[in-house]
């Protein structure tokens, strides 16, 4: 069955919902470590964390991150600005479950593999951000690097934990999921994430029938538009 994992995008220690990802776009939500609380005495325990300026190289947020680990969820999963073993390890030494990675795998793959090798395999997941047109956006989705089907190749390769599907243009929109993700879903290995523009339950159980084990949810949560129902 198919769960839902709410999701906090870190930014000037503030828990942020972009549009898109562009700043100065979406909701100012507050203190991410209120905002962790509240979720997880609402009775969720998987969160999903980025941090938006370790992502764009202008800082990190990852004192805040940490005393989100240390509320109680059973599942973290946290990424943003991840590029070297130092920093991947401090962040799973600080609590978290696994780590996301999103450029690196495609701009460095011998240092990617390095950090697989160090801190293992089930600890690793790759996000495939991409376009209405298939393409693979890098470095805050400011660069083209594959296409979506090369991307998934490249990662069932690598045989990690799992890869989470972002579909870009429906980012923080709340105006629906990428149907058309469909085609990809059933090329992934391992466990199958989908975050972008998720509306509706009708979304959730459409992903859930094409196999995917988690759905991340952000603006539709917040919105109180998915929330309170988490199909686990």
């Amino acid at each position: 069955m198919i769960e839902i994992i709410p999701s906090i995008d870190i930014s000037n220690g503030k828990a942020v919902k972009r549009i898109r990802g562009i700043k100065g776009t979406g909701l100012i939500l507050g203190d991410p470590v209120q905002v962790a609380n509240k979720i997880y005495d609402e009775g969720y325990r998987k969160i999903h964390i980025i941090d938006l300026d370790a992502a764009e190289g202008i800082g990190d947020n990852e004192n805040y991150i940490k005393e989100i680990c240390k509320i109680g969820f059973k599942w973290i999963q946290v990424g943003g600005g991840i590029r070297n073993y130092e920093k991947a390890n401090r962040i799973l030494s600080n609590g978290s479950s696994a780590l996301i990675f999103s450029t690196l795998p495609f701009t460095n793959s011998n240092l990617f593999k390095d950090i697989v090798n160090k801190i293992g395999k089930d600890k690793i997941l790759i996000s495939i951000d991409y376009d209405n047109r298939g393409n693979v956006l890098i470095k805050g989705w400011k660069e083209k690097a594959l296409k979506v089907t090369e991307a998934i190749k490249k990662v069932n390769e690598l045989d990690l934990l799992g890869t989470i599907l972002t579909y870009i243009p429906n980012e923080g929109t709340s105006s629906g999921i990428d149907y058309n993700v469909r085609e990809f879903s059933s090329m992934i290995k391992g466990m199958k994430e989908y975050a972008g523009g998720v509306a509706s339950y009708d979304d959730v159980k459409y992903l859930e029938s094409l196999g995917f084990n988690y759905v991340i949810v952000g603006m539709s949560f917040y919105l109180n538009r998915i929330r309170g129902a988490r199909f686990d």
